[in-house]
């Protein structure tokens, strides 16, 4: 292992430590759960699940899971995405392995993953998050994750998720979903575009056929100038 992916790891780990050290008002903490199960030592237990820190392709979720359901779970269930950093078998970690290794030919332990929002919301799996939370979250990890990791292609699921890394970044205005998708954009003093994409798990105003355009096309993309980085 190169000292290079050595201080990476370091870095991705003291960021982690600050994401512990908080207690977000209206919020739970990770280790809330099941007596601290699912605390780990990253920003997101997600980047169990594809944690390679010398990734050209960076994933970004909004939020790992909800209050409600993690209350609901079974320990065994709990004991399970746990150790995997995630549900496999849900409907989104299983749409977006199959986009990943449709269009990229990858797996996601080829990328590294994370969430934006690195808490748990209270409520269900749906429930919303301020803009300004998503925002505030975005600045305090997401951006600092990116730097580190150093991506050349960073995929935001989701319009809120791309809006908040947007916001951040220092760009305003707000944009639809097919806006969203048709304007990334690059990050100062970064190798890294920022992309949206629909949701995986589903979204009204994008079809299927639709999705897999995007996909398409952000393969595309890639190969003409991200693979040139």
């Amino acid at each position: 292992m190169s000292s290079k992916t050595e201080f990476k790891k370091a870095e991705l780990f003291a960021l982690a430590q600050v994401r512990k050290s908080m207690n977000p008002e209206g919020y739970h903490c990770i280790g809330y759960f099941h007596e601290g199960i699912f605390e780990c030592d990253h920003v997101s237990p997600i980047t169990k699940s594809g944690g390679c820190v010398d990734a050209d392709i960076m994933i970004v979720l909004q939020d790992w899971s909800g209050a409600e359901y993690l209350k609901r779970i079974e320990k065994s269930q709990a004991e399970y995405e746990a150790r995997k950093g995630c549900d496999p078998k849900s409907r989104t970690n299983k749409k977006l392995d199959e986009l990943l290794n449709r269009h990229f030919g990858l797996k996601r332990a080829d990328c590294y993953l994370t969430n934006l929002f690195p808490f748990i919301k209270g409520g269900g799996m749906s429930a919303d998050i301020s803009c300004f939370d998503l925002v505030y979250c975005a600045r305090t990890f997401t951006l600092k994750e990116i730097k580190i990791v150093d991506p050349k292609m960073v995929i935001c699921l989701g319009l809120n998720t791309f809006l908040a890394l947007r916001s951040a970044a220092g760009h305003v205005g707000n944009l639809k979903l097919a806006d969203a998708i048709d304007n990334p954009f690059c990050l100062e003093r970064l190798n890294a575009s920022v992309y949206c994409v629909a949701h995986p798990g589903g979204n009204r105003t994008r079809d299927r056929e639709q999705n897999e355009k995007d996909w398409e096309t952000l393969k595309k993309t890639y190969d003409s100038k991200c693979k040139k980085l």
